[in-house]
């Protein structure tokens, strides 16, 4: 039986927890939300994106899956992206392009660049990172993804709206440049994971001046930093300054975690991290159905309230999903999916 990484469960956790915040933000805190509240829900995605890629190399490696289960895998996340679109937001599905879309292709794909040599993935990873900025001028950013709602209600439309294709390369939620670029990256972490085990000092460094190089370029490159009806995060458009922070940053994450990753405080964000599409999807359904009709543009004080209650009672169901697991052993193949191993 392979061993689960309790560091990347926590890591996980951390995403799905201040993704939380992130998602609910917009329909039940008033804006203009301040900066430091953007800043903390900016790397959510990220970090949940480059561990998805990560989850490749490594389990490639531990338990030898092939192209065809990562492809199965890729088609029934985007058929989990769909269903949220029509079934939570009413949307006609794949438009927009939300995180569980780049996901489901990233994962196929990401299975074959794994195969390259190092130098090949590197130059990839570079080469999509430099190349988003100067496809975001040549095709345009739009302010806001179209969107077209199944019931009718009429599609936003805006002055620079660009095309749903434009929407999967350049300026969807979440378009393949630059975050097929940062999945891509998990692969090349998780072979230096399997060659080092843990991300010591060196490690840390590295993240280090990583994040004081892309703090500086992102200072004096922020970039539009758009607000989305309402979704804040810094990566509006995505920058070179926010993309390097951002490495950095989780090099530094996985570096303080893995010194000792057996604090009692990271329990709950690794329960989170055991289950974390399941979470990811119900933690949309609560806040749509539920926190929305009942909490509408909060002052930041009851917003906090609303977040850390919800986040509690997602930690409980987490904890009990645990249990569930471990009390079934022969799950089907979807349950397990959804569920996690």
């Amino acid at each position: 039986m392979v061993t689960r990484d309790k560091t990347i469960d926590i890591l996980r956790g951390l995403a799905i927890f201040t993704m939380i915040a992130a998602n609910i933000s917009p329909y039940v805190l008033v804006e203009p939300h301040p900066f430091w509240f953007r800043l903390y829900g900016s790397f959510a995605a990220p970090l949940f994106i480059l561990i998805s890629g990560m989850m490749v190399a490594l389990t490639t490696q531990t338990k030898s899956h092939d192209f065809k289960y990562y492809l199965v895998r890729g088609i029934l996340i985007l058929v989990v992206g769909a269903l949220i679109d029509v079934l939570v937001w009413n949307l006609l599905p794949f438009t927009t392009v939300d995180v569980l879309y780049l996901i489901g292709i990233s994962l196929p794909i990401a299975y074959l660049f794994q195969r390259l040599n190092k130098s090949s993935q590197w130059l990839i990873v570079i080469i999509i990172f430099l190349a988003t900025p100067v496809l975001q001028n040549i095709f345009g950013y739009s302010d806001y993804p179209s969107e077209f709602f199944l019931s009718g209600k009429p599609t936003i439309i805006i002055e620079n709206q660009t095309p749903i294709l434009n929407h999967w390369f350049v300026d969807g939620w979440f378009p393949i440049f630059p975050w097929l670029g940062l999945s891509f990256f998990g692969v090349i972490l998780a072979n230096l994971r399997l060659k080092y085990k843990i991300f010591g000092k060196n490690f840390i460094l590295s993240g280090f001046c990583l994040l004081i190089i892309g703090i500086v370029i992102w200072y004096l490159y922020p970039g539009k930093l758009l607000t989305r009806a309402g979704f804040g995060e810094l990566f509006y458009p995505v920058t070179i300054g926010y993309i390097t922070t951002t490495i950095g940053l989780i090099i530094i994450l996985f570096s303080i975690v893995d010194y000792k990753n057996d604090i009692i405080a990271y329990s709950p964000l690794q329960a989170l991290g055991e289950s974390s599409l399941f979470m990811y999807i119900i933690h949309l359904v609560l806040g749509r159905f539920i926190i929305v009709p009942i909490w509408s543009k909060e002052t930041m004080h009851s917003f906090l309230f609303i977040y850390l209650g919800l986040s509690i009672f997602l930690i409980l169901i987490a904890y009990g999903l645990r249990i569930l697991k471990s009390n079934w052993k022969d799950r089907p193949f979807i349950i397990q999916f959804l569920l996690g191993t």
